[in-house]
C-alpha cells in the first residue's frame, strides 16, 4: 500500500464497486492506501477532474457502460487488494 501523501492529488474512493468500474473504464489505478480499517483505492486524476466527474455521473445515474465480465473480474481483483497489507 502507498502512503497517501506521496501521490499528488490522487482521486480516492473507498467504494470497491465504483473503483472496479473506474479501472474497467480506463482510469489509471495507482495503488491502495489504508487509513485505519478503511481501504482507499487511488486513481490518477486528470488534474481538472472533468473525466472523473463525467464517470462518476454516469456510474451513479445508472448510465455507465462497461464490459460485464471485465467488471466482475475487476471486482474480484479489487476485493483481494483489501485483504493485502
Amino acid at each position: 500500500m502507498t502512503d497517501v501523501t506521496t501521490i499528488p492529488n490522487p482521486y480516492r474512493t473507498s467504494d470497491l464497486y465504483y473503483a472496479a468500474y473506474l479501472k474497467v473504464a480506463g482510469v489509471e489505478f495507482i495503488d491502495t492506501a489504508r487509513e485505519g480499517a478503511r481501504v482507499f483505492f487511488l486513481f490518477q486524476d486528470d488534474g481538472e477532474g472533468t473525466v472523473m466527474r463525467g464517470l462518476r455521473q454516469q456510474y451513479f445515474s445508472g448510465h455507465a457502460k462497461v464490459a460485464a465480465l471485465a467488471l466482475v473480474q475487476e471486482i474480484k481483483n479489487m476485493k483481494s487488494l483489501t485483504y493485502l497489507e
